[in-house]
């Protein structure tokens, strides 16, 4: 991990956007245990990379927890944190259990930006909905007053549809140029379904590669993933 930070520290300095970290427990690919708690060292060592999440699997940690953690690292870092959230197929078959159902990510979406935006929300806790909000954000432990963009990884069609309905950036993993150009063609499908022309679409779009370090996008970005 110190490792990772020390190249994090020289990522900043040479200029890059920005940096991912991933939630895969005991994945042989990615090592580090916790991407919240890594990034908020990261974000003490930095001063203008952003710092994302890639991608938080909302299994692992409650909505109101995803929040919480969000919010500390914006109070560390403002304005240089990203939400990645993706359905867990790799980092939950880890732990035996299949991806979740888009359904459950898209109201888990809505409950973390709801939270982030400092609103009221109705959020699915333990089999009941429940009213919960951030108490006391006026003492200045969280931070909700710039925007944390969201990032959503999707391979299928559905989750594509789904990137394109809430206008959210898009993550694609890949370790080979084919499968890669195939997503462009389908996102570029589902933006066209939403009625939307690819080259109106502001979010980021974003391809993380197992085989290279620098990440590309659509216009000029350079990226990586650690871990």
């Amino acid at each position: 991990m110190k490792r990772d930070l020390k190249l994090i520290e020289h990522l900043d300095d040479l200029g890059y956007d920005e940096v991912w970290i991933g939630e895969h427990h005991s994945f042989a690919r990615e090592i580090i245990a916790d991407p919240v708690v890594f990034l908020a060292a990261a974000a003490q060592r930095t001063r203008q990379i952003r710092l994302g999440t890639g991608v938080l699997i909302p299994s692992n940690r409650i909505s109101p927890v995803a929040a919480n953690g969000l919010a500390t690292l914006a109070k560390l870092a403002p304005g240089r944190i990203d939400f990645g959230v993706g359905t867990g197929f790799t980092g939950r078959r880890t732990m035996g259990q299949g991806a979740i159902k888009l359904a459950e990510m898209e109201r888990y979406i809505a409950e973390v930006r709801g939270l982030l935006r400092g609103e009221t929300v109705e959020a699915l806790l333990e089999g009941e909905k429940k009213k919960i909000r951030f108490l006391n954000p006026e003492l200045g432990l969280i931070h909700l007053d710039s925007e944390i963009p969201l990032h959503v990884s999707a391979f299928g069609p559905n989750a594509r549809a789904l990137v394109a309905k809430l206008g959210a950036g898009w993550a694609f993993f890949s370790g080979a140029q084919a499968p890669a150009l195939g997503a462009i063609a389908g996102f570029f499908l589902a933006l066209n379904l939403a009625t939307i022309h690819p080259l109106d679409y502001e979010p980021a779009v974003t391809f993380f590669a197992y085989s290279v370090l620098i990440l590309g996008g659509l216009g000029s970005y350079r990226g990586v993933a650690v871990g």
